[in-house]
């Protein structure tokens, strides 16, 4: 089945850390495709997931494109192209993200093969569908294809969820156990916090970086200017805006 391609104002992206499997980005990769977008180069669609189904005004998630976004917003574009999914909660976005990249872009490393892993377990994949029963390592081991093998992943197990560990051994895995440690449900509103918090810094060390006293200046007018507009839409001054997805 085709997917339906929209277009997506970049100001309607919600660039969430937890939900970006590598480590870091490589700047050299957002140079080298935003000199191909200038160019003309047309990328395959970023994947994004709606803030609120039924709500499309309220934004979108990245799930998988990162590079891409960051290269479109070097060249100072507004709207990327993108095709919407629809995970079964927040918590499966970073395993989404995680087959994506295992499929293309950058070969992953060490740590990004550890998030993925991380994300499989957060998503619920660890589970064989059949009541709270946990799949093998050797089921685990081909769920992700050469990420880690089976005689490792019991040791990432232990290390990362070791509730899982033991249900692997036999003693069962109650929903919603308190003792799953990292597969509960995550705080939403505490997500988009921490996102806002990682934008707030990578834009103190741009404003830090900057030579041009000037240039510096007109970006401070900018930001008080987004400052001004978010304090009018959370007290209530101000209608959030309709977000576009249509071409």
């Amino acid at each position: 089945m085709t997917e339906e391609v929209i277009t997506v104002s970049l100001d309607a992206l919600v660039l969430l850390p937890d939900n970006q499997i590598r480590e870091q980005m490589c700047f050299k990769t957002v140079r080298h495709y935003a000199e191909l977008m200038r160019g003309g180069e047309k990328f395959v669609p970023i994947k994004v997931a709606s803030v609120d189904a039924a709500d499309k005004a309220k934004g979108f998630i990245l799930v998988d494109g990162w590079h891409r976004v960051h290269a479109a917003q070097r060249n100072s574009l507004r709207e990327i192209q993108a095709v919407i999914v629809a995970p079964a909660g927040p918590e499966e976005i970073p395993w989404l993200s995680a087959e994506a990249n295992r499929r293309h872009g950058l070969p992953l490393s060490r740590v990004d093969k550890r998030n993925v892993f991380r994300a499989y377990i957060r998503a619920g994949k660890h589970r064989t569908g059949r009541g709270n029963a946990v799949k093998s390592a050797r089921e685990m081991e081909k769920d992700l294809n050469g990420i880690v093998s089976r005689h490792q992943l019991p040791k990432w197990m232990l290390s990362d969820f070791p509730a899982i560990y033991r249900a692997m051994n036999g003693s069962g895995l109650e929903h919603g156990n308190a003792d799953a440690e990292g597969v509960g449900l995550p705080d939403m509103d505490e997500e988009y916090a921490n996102g806002a918090r990682a934008a707030m810094s990578a834009y103190m060390a741009c404003m830090r970086a900057m030579k041009d006293n000037q240039k510096a200046l007109t970006v401070l007018t900018d930001a008080a200017a987004v400052v001004t507009e978010v304090s009018e839409l959370v007290t209530g001054k101000r209608d959030w805006p309709e977000v576009c997805s249509d071409f």
